[in-house]
């Protein structure tokens, strides 16, 4: 069978996005009814597009509506296939118009069937419709099984878009988190990627070590606090420049660097209040080509400096310098260098 379209959120079946929904319309519901209940007047009755839906019958969800799409449409849209107890379309709370999903109540299992076989995936209002019947919370937990990933040495300008869009071109995203510091605000450098667990392997195998936005991701399954994952294999070294220039660019670094062999990412940290460099760079390269270009280039002089260069090491690490940066650590605070700092949702 052919894969279906993948929705905005980067997921692959309505069934899975309609996961991040329900709860948002159970609080709705629960709030509306409290509010009922303590007016002195009962509500009046709506008109013939149908009533909020309710657990009075089968709910069918309905995803990827069109943002015009209003009650009366999706009533006229389900009338033809049996008794339509109520429909319910969240609107936006900025906009006021649809969010791109709804939920139907139907008066019983036979038609609430009849409707999905007749409008899944068929078009309205210029959309292809993802409809299928609305499980409790509780059953949906149980069908999408997930695991977290961890993403460390992501570019401080990543939104949590850019990481469902990247990620899923493996897979289904279920959830994206960028923690950031307390005090300033600023993105800590790592995040964290929710993902159905069929889906994890291959999203390792497709983006651990790859360059993205300029950085040299480090992708794995995301540890609880404590716990350190097992070494791996040596794919690439990192290399620390120190005592550039504060002129020296990070073009002249790579331009460098490139004529020992493949740079697969140059990046120097800037001073997040100045902007300006702050004297040392890393340099990721393939293990031999990185030997090869630290012997050569440690003591060698640039810009009228002469730079030191070496293996970078994991943060805390210590070869005694009075003022050593090659402890690797960015500023990003990501717990220790390529182990992650599982600290969300535990």
């Amino acid at each position: 069978a052919a894969a279906r379209p993948m929705t905005a959120l980067g997921m692959s079946t309505a069934a899975e996005e309609e996961t991040l929904h329900r709860s948002l319309l159970e609080a709705r519901l629960k709030y509306e009814m409290s509010g009922a209940s303590a007016s002195a007047e009962p509500a009046a009755p709506k008109p013939r597009r149908g009533k909020k839906a309710a657990a009075d019958g089968p709910v069918v969800y309905v995803g990827n509506l069109s943002f015009d799409a209003q009650e009366g449409d999706i009533y006229a849209l389900f009338e033809p296939h049996g008794e339509v107890s109520g429909v319910t379309v969240p609107p936006d709370r900025t906009t006021g118009r649809c969010r791109g999903f709804a939920f139907v109540t139907m008066k019983n299992r036979d038609e609430m069937e009849k409707a999905v076989d007749a409008l899944d995936q068929t078009q309205f209002q210029g959309r292809t419709l993802y409809v299928n019947e609305s499980k409790p919370k509780e059953e949906q937990k149980k069908d999408l099984e997930q695991s977290k990933l961890y993403v460390g040495n992501i570019s401080y300008d990543t939104s949590k878009e850019d990481l469902i869009e990247y990620f899923g071109e493996f897979g289904t995203v279920m959830d994206v988190y960028i923690p950031r510091d307390r005090q300033t605000g600023s993105p800590r450098g790592f995040a964290f990627v929710n993902m159905a667990e069929g889906d994890i392997s291959q999203a390792i195998d497709g983006t651990d070590g790859k360059v993205y936005k300029g950085r040299s991701l480090t992708v794995s399954v995301s540890l609880p606090r404590g716990q350190k994952a097992p070494p791996r294999e040596k794919r690439e070294t990192k290399l620390y420049v120190g005592n550039l220039s504060f002129y020296t660019d990070v073009d002249a670094v790579r331009s460098l660097f490139e004529e020992y062999g493949e740079v697969k990412d140059c990046y120097m940290p800037a001073d997040r209040e100045t902007g300006r460099p702050r004297g040392f760079a890393f340099v990721t390269m393939d293990p031999e080509a990185a030997m090869r270009a630290a012997d050569e280039t440690d003591g060698y002089e640039m810009d009228g400096r002469i730079i030191r260069v070496n293996e970078a090491q994991p943060k805390g690490y210590s070869r005694g310098y009075s003022n050593d940066d090659s402890a690797y650590d960015d500023g990003a605070s990501d717990g220790e260098w390529g182990a992650g700092d599982d600290s969300w949702g535990n």
